[in-house]
């Protein structure tokens, strides 16, 4: 059947299910369309993704939100229910999130929600009780629209709170300062703890989740984990919303923006109640459906990280980073640098994958890393720990040869000449990636060799290792499933890769402990668990800068 046709049959029946009267016909297009319509997601937000056509009443529900608008591409009745300009639902605030803010570590936060209509007198009201909240007034709330069209727009709201106490508890409350029916519900968040705070907290680390089947079980899982984590750091791709339209039911339409609300609505449990940090991966860089292909507004609005930089605020401003591209900023013992591997250095990804475009050239990152990570390595004795978290690994198995060096089968040695001398240099203690969509651990590694000094016999833990350790938390769960390898390569530097569970890793930190624990999704069973150890709180300078140890090993 012909595209021309196959949209006829599909205009004709979603027209008709409108004003059927026969049952006989309505059981004739639901059996058409018989795994269509059960789209709905969960959380009481309402998107596009929450409008679900019923055949009982012929009408989309929830009624009071949303109605029937057929747009090209629709292949369901429910694909076709959108919220209704005209509701409510447009204009109350919805996918709460927050970030670490503040120039000093525990003493701001960035409180950030959007509407799908423009809120002309957004506020925040904060206390340190639930029913003591005041209107915040020294904070303005920045407003981002990236993307508009007839018939949708979307409005992000970020507000950074300051003056606050480390590791404290304070309430909030978002919304129209005039109109309490567009306010939301009261929740809290606990402050990050200060640089030097020696008590020990956890961090959950995960990249590559998406809306699809194969996310359920992380999401379900994530959303649990509100008092046994202290934040979140996902590792890029968030959503898949670009790679919304590969699916036989969605390939002619435009989905990007009513997957990427899906996924942030889902979330909402957890990052309405602690920072959700973010970094940027390379599903973040446009929407390049075929819709989306097709029309020059949508590519440019769309392209470059866009959506990514709107809805997020990271800490940049007070790290000197840029946008969410990199940035860092401390929690306790530990010193977080977040870098880049899709933009902005030498032989980086295009990421324009059909649309021709010049993505990055957002700064030079490569001088502020260097500029971060003297200024961490320099204060050991305060903040003894330095993790760098990125997008693309520089060791995987999937982008190496036979000894693990890295090749750029998946672009790995690029991200190498880029980085490694500066992780080397400053003596950068774990690296956390994702985009593989596995699980691996290393072992100490450097210029490609593996560097055993401290691991123990049976590799559960490594005593003052004298190099970058490199794990790969890449299987939260996205449409592109987990990788399957046909003959991987086994370099020494690999101690396990998994990639049969969808997972998350925990982060749990002391001064002197760091230990990495795999958790399957759907079981909570754990999969892998290592402890990188300091014998002392103060680091020691390791054995080579990445000049001598190129020398030693050549």
């Amino acid at each position: 059947m012909r595209l021309v046709q196959v949209v006829a049959v599909v205009s004709t029946a979603l027209c008709s299910a409108v004003s059927a009267k026969s049952e006989g016909f309505v059981e004739h297009v639901k059996h058409f369309f018989r795994d269509g319509d059960n789209s709905a997601m969960s959380g009481s937000a309402v998107d596009d993704s929450k409008c679900v056509y019923k055949w009982s009443s012929l009408s989309c529900t929830p009624e009071d939100s949303c109605s029937l608008q057929y747009q090209f591409g629709d292949l369901t009745p429910s694909e076709a229910c959108r919220v209704s300009d005209s509701s409510n639902a447009t204009k109350i605030p919805q996918q709460f999130h927050l970030a670490f803010a503040g120039e000093e570590a525990g003493t701001g936060m960035t409180i950030s929600w959007t509407t799908f209509a423009l809120d002309n007198d957004p506020a925040v009201w904060l206390g340190s009780t639930e029913t003591k909240l005041k209107v915040v007034t020294d904070a303005e709330v920045v407003t981002k629209s990236y993307y508009k069209d007839d018939d949708y727009e979307l409005y992000s709201y970020h507000t950074v709170v300051s003056g606050l106490e480390p590791n404290t508890e304070y309430f909030y409350r978002v919304g129209s300062a005039s109109d309490k029916t567009f306010q939301s519900a009261v929740s809290s968040f606990t402050t990050a703890r200060a640089s030097g705070d020696s008590s020990p907290f956890t961090v959950a680390v995960y990249g590559d989740m998406g809306t699809d089947a194969n996310s359920v079980a992380t999401n379900k899982y994530v959303n649990t984990l509100v008092d046994e984590v202290d934040f979140i750091y996902h590792l890029g791709d968030m959503s898949y919303a670009d790679n919304a339209f590969l699916t036989a039911k969605r390939v002619f339409g435009f989905y990007y923006e009513q997957v990427y609300n899906k996924f942030m609505n889902s979330m909402t449990n957890v990052m309405r109640q602690m920072a959700y940090m973010v970094l940027v991966g390379n599903h973040e860089a446009e929407c390049h459906s075929p819709t989306c292909l097709l029309s020059n507004s949508k590519k440019d609005q769309l392209g470059n990280y866009s959506a990514f930089n709107s809805r997020f605020r990271m800490p940049s401003p007070e790290s000197g980073g840029v946008l969410n591209m990199w940035y860092s900023y401390e929690y306790a013992s530990v010193h977080f640098t977040t870098i880049s591997s899709e933009t902005d250095y030498p032989n980086a990804p295009k990421n324009a994958y059909y649309t021709n475009r010049t993505y990055g050239n957002f700064g030079d990152q490569l001088s502020w890393l260097e500029t971060d990570l003297k200024a961490a390595d320099a204060n050991r004795d305060n903040v003894p720990w330095l993790i760098v978290g990125m997008h693309r690994p520089m060791y995987t198995i999937r982008s190496c040869d036979a000894n693990g060096v890295p090749n750029n089968e998946y672009e790995a040695l690029n991200v190498q000449e880029a980085f490694e001398e500066l992780f080397i240099k400053y003596n950068v203690d774990l690296v956390l990636q994702g985009h593989v969509h596995a699980y691996e651990r290393h072992y100490p590694t450097a210029n490609s060799s593996v560097v055993m000094d401290g691991v123990s016999d049976d590799s559960a833990t490594y005593t003052n290792p004298q190099a970058p350790v490199y794990v790969i938390a890449g299987a939260a769960g996205g449409p592109e499933g987990l990788y399957q390898y046909k003959d991987p390569p086994s370099p020494d530097w690999l101690v396990q890769m998994d990639n049969t569970h969808y997972s998350i890793t925990k982060l749990s930190v002391t001064p002197t402990n760091l230990t990495l624990t795999m958790i399957e999704s759907a079981t909570g069973t754990v999969r892998d668990e290592f402890s990188i150890i300091k014998s002392s709180a103060k680091i020691e300078k390791k054995k080579y800068s990445y000049y001598t140890y190129c020398e030693a090993h050549s």
